[in-house]
């Protein structure tokens, strides 16, 4: 005990250490992101608790104060890091759901360039000073095993009521903490990072609507399905024109492309390019035979599975927690949705993406929405690449190869989700050179947007080859392409694109970073509109409507909708006349998200009591 003593702290500094060095970790954190102090007092006296409780169980468990001390500041550390990181990519912090996506986004990460700002450098090395400092940091604990049961049976006890209290309304609305879930950066900044991180994990389990049932949902279809059911965007002339009858109906194949991070930052503010990065694509809108417009979506630089979840369900985000992933957490077994739908048509439905097969678990979802095939990375023909990522150009052509090889089983429809434009412009890459860049700027200072817009052209060039390739196919075919979602990019250059300081934007102003573009092509007679606005979860019915087939009564359902709410996204919605609604506001349109709330969850969650003809053609 002698020789222990004479290499530790006195009794008093392991006291003070003890107190104090979980409080450091905890604004150390907060510090790497924004200024802690500028957080509620109450909030911050949370954020004190939770470190204490941490360094409490790892002090009852190991019965050592300098480890109890040690591993949560580097916990803390790392935790902070990624954190911060996060944050610069997708401009989120890191949410619950982030731990399922872990794999997803790691495969990826080589594309990103991390830098180190001084301000980060200096934080970590605190963080390495008050680790060594702890070392020697020594208060006994007695060895009996049940005294360290006991504290820490205590302390899991009082964590477990801390998480408790973070999830009650009352609790939180007492305590007045921000909940907002569009501008997620805004809440942690607010609340702290550890409130905001449990606050979110109420979100994980999604409660049954008021006044669901089954029955509900049933006559709710049953309703929508006796209307006319038309889209908003296709009158029943244009239908009618589409349609044949018996054995002269001709299905056309349908080709739908969900281009990675594909939009047209231009609807945010105007800027000079040194020239047009999407010629071709911009040269479709208001021709013969197109639709096209602007998709609205729920995600931002990332998250791309939920704008595909969106397009193939019909299904909408705003109704689940924010930050999740539906095809990690809820789809485990069969759910109807466009590719099986389309199969009962007597489509081949097949997948494709130029990627890993587990990203997003979609290996495991595809079979589950009706997709027959799955092609990626490793089953592709065509992979030619560029940063690394086989290009858009190879995608197209592994279409176009699949549609040769289907040996007339049946009309096509093929789902594509590409890889070619995904994030990660900060780098240098040999195969790649940055040769449309924005004018009125040195190049170093917006590197990320001159690879981005780059890379758009490359993208315009392939697409225009698709085109020209089902120009002179003998067969019908529908061509659909938009974006999942805009790109992160420079905080300067966003600012100059709004006219104002990006943090100080109105909601309104910030929904113009969820749209994307989108274009609806035939290589046959379709009726023609442009500048419509439209959100992911209703692509699916105007693809019916274009084809002529007969739509479930879900879809019909949410035709209906469209023509009241042509917007619905995570994040706001926008009504017939233009309005714009908040999340703050959607208790204003209760009448008319509480029907779709209680048919999503009867279609998404309650398998049991789901009526399969509701959501799949009843006719097949």
């Amino acid at each position: 005990m002698k020789r222990l003593k004479s290499i530790t702290y006195p009794r008093w500094l392991s006291i003070l250490a003890a107190v104090f060095v979980p409080v450091l970790s905890y604004y150390l954190l907060e510090l790497m992101t924004h200024n802690p102090f500028e957080i509620p007092v109450q909030f911050q006296l949370l954020g004190w608790l939770f470190c204490y409780l941490v360094s409490g169980l790892v002090f009852f468990i190991s019965g050592r104060m300098n480890l109890a001390l040690i591993l949560p500041l580097l916990f803390t550390a790392l935790l902070g890091t990624v954190n911060y990181f996060v944050l610069q990519f997708r401009q989120s912090p890191i949410l619950p759901w982030d731990i399922a996506s872990m794999g997803t986004a790691l495969s990826v990460a080589d594309h990103f360039s991390f830098t180190f700002p001084p301000k980060l450098i200096g934080i970590l090395a605190v963080y390495l000073l008050l680790a060594l400092f702890c070392v020697k940091v020594y208060l006994p604990l007695k060895r009996h095993w049940a005294i360290r049961a006991a504290g820490f049976g205590v302390t899991a006890v009082l964590s477990f009521v801390y998480v408790l209290c973070l999830q009650n309304d009352s609790i939180m609305n007492a305590l007045d903490v921000y909940e907002m879930p569009f501008t997620q950066d805004y809440t942690y900044e607010q609340n702290g990072f550890f409130v905001s991180f449990l606050v979110n994990t109420k979100y994980l389990k999604v409660e049954r609507p008021d006044g669901y049932s089954p029955e509900k949902a049933d006559s709710l279809l049953k309703a929508a399905d006796s209307s006319d059911g038309n889209s908003v965007l296709v009158s029943s002339q244009d239908i009618s024109r589409n349609l044949a009858t018996g054995s002269d109906k001709e299905l056309p194949n349908i080709i739908v492309v969900m281009n990675e991070a594909y939009s047209d930052l231009s609807v945010i503010g105007d800027f000079e390019a040194s020239e047009d990065y999407m010629p071709y694509f911009r040269s479709l809108y208001g021709s013969e035979n197109t639709i096209s417009g602007n998709v609205h979506v729920s995600v931002l630089g990332g998250n791309t599975a939920n704008t595909e979840f969106e397009f193939l369900t019909g299904d909408t985000m705003a109704f689940l927690p924010t930050g999740s992933i539906p095809y990690q957490q809820f789809i485990s077994d069969n759910l109807p949705a466009l590719p099986q739908v389309l199969k009962e048509y007597g489509y081949t439905t097949t997948a494709l993406h130029p990627y890993n097969s587990n990203g997003w678990r979609r290996e495991e979802v595809y079979p589950l929405l009706g997709f027959d095939e799955f092609l990626y990375n490793g089953t592709f023909t065509y992979k030619k690449r560029l940063r690394g990522y086989i290009t858009d150009e190879s995608a197209f052509k592994e279409i176009i190869r699949a549609y040769e090889e289907k040996d007339d089983e049946g009309p096509f429809f093929s789902f594509l989700v590409t890889m070619q434009n995904h994030g990660g412009y900060a780098k240098e890459w040999e195969d790649f050179e940055r040769s449309i860049t924005v004018k009125g700027r040195e190049d170093d200072e917006l590197s990320r947007i001159n690879a981005y817009l780059t890379l758009l052209k490359v993208t315009d060039d392939a697409y225009k080859d698709l085109i020209s390739y089902y120009e002179n196919v003998d067969e019908k075919t529908i061509i659909l392409m938009f974006g999942d979602h805009q790109p992160h990019m420079e905080t300067g250059f966003l600012t100059e694109l709004y006219g104002k300081d990006y943090n100080s934007l109105s909601q309104e102003e910030m929904a113009l970073r969820y749209q994307t573009p989108f274009v609806l092509w035939a290589n046959y007679d379709i009726g023609e509109a442009e500048n419509i606005d439209i959100s992911a979860n209703y692509l699916g019915t105007l693809l019916m409507d274009v084809a002529g087939l007969e739509k479930t009564p879900y879809q019909n359902y949410l035709s209906e909708l469209q023509k009241q709410l042509p917007v619905i996204t995570a994040n706001f919605c926008k009504d017939a006349d233009g309005n714009f609604y908040s999340t703050s506001d959607f208790d204003q349109l209760d009448q008319l998200l509480k029907g779709y709330e209680i048919i999503q969850y009867n279609h998404l969650f309650d398998e049991n009591h789901r009526k399969d003809e509701n959501y799949l053609n009843p006719d097949s």
